[in-house]
């Protein structure tokens, strides 16, 4: 597996995490709803589950726009890279010796404001 093929998977990370804990309460939030319908009765909310699953689609979707939208802009020489693999570096961190940000591709951390 690649450095990029890495960071590619990085970056989808929390789309596809938002999106399969989502559609879990979703599943979730249909099943509680049918209840009174299957002891005899009417559902507490009608489409409560089609609904969260959408809503859920929609934000991953919007997760996922953002992260290929750095990942363009890194296609194009914008944004800050690794020096080993010349991947993305993800968030600025607090750590031991100062602030840092990890690389997505080679998981090597690069401090910030020194040499």
């Amino acid at each position: 597996m690649t450095f990029e093929m890495k960071m590619l998977l990085r970056l989808a990370a929390p789309a596809i995490v938002v999106l399969g804990a989502g559609l879990a309460l979703a599943t979730i939030a249909s099943s509680v709803s049918d209840l009174p319908k299957a002891l005899g009765g009417a559902p507490l909310f009608d489409n409560v589950g089609d609904d969260m699953a959408i809503a859920t689609a929609v934000v991953a979707g919007v997760v996922y726009l953002w992260q290929m939208t750095r990942y363009w802009r890194w296609t194009q020489g914008n944004g800050d890279r690794c020096f080993v693999c010349t991947c993305l570096l993800g968030r600025e961190r607090d750590g031991r010796f100062g602030p840092y940000r990890k690389c997505l591709g080679c998981g090597k951390n690069h401090a910030l404001g020194r040499l």
